[in-house]
């Protein structure tokens, strides 16, 4: 997916105006809309720093083309490899708990 259509999915999950995102990272409400729509096809590394603390995903999966290989799993745990990688144990026993209440089949 490129980026703009990355960009904008985000956004319209969280349910946020153009001018939310804009306001939110520092750039003019049309420079979120050029880079959603493509025409802006080089943001600058500072813009996707901004873009991705802002949406909470790292900078590679918004430049990243998704692997069509890689299960929606695999994807979920690429982008949030960075926060799991500072859990402690206690908090990885907690999400192994949540998992098996997820997935607990009645």
């Amino acid at each position: 997916m490129p980026l703009g259509e990355k960009i904008k999915e985000l956004r319209t999950k969280r349910g946020a105006s153009l001018q939310d995102v804009a306001d939110a990272i520092g750039a003019s409400k049309a420079h979120v809309w050029e880079m959603e729509s493509g025409r802006s096809k080089n943001p600058s590394l500072d813009m996707l720093q901004k873009l991705a603390t802002h949406f909470n995903v790292t900078v590679a999966y918004l430049i990243e083309e998704a692997e069509p290989d890689l299960t929606k799993a695999q994807q979920f745990f690429r982008r949030n490899s960075e926060k799991l990688a500072n859990l402690e144990d206690k908090d990885f026993a907690a999400l192994e708990h949540l998992l098996s209440m997820v997935t607990k089949k009645e």
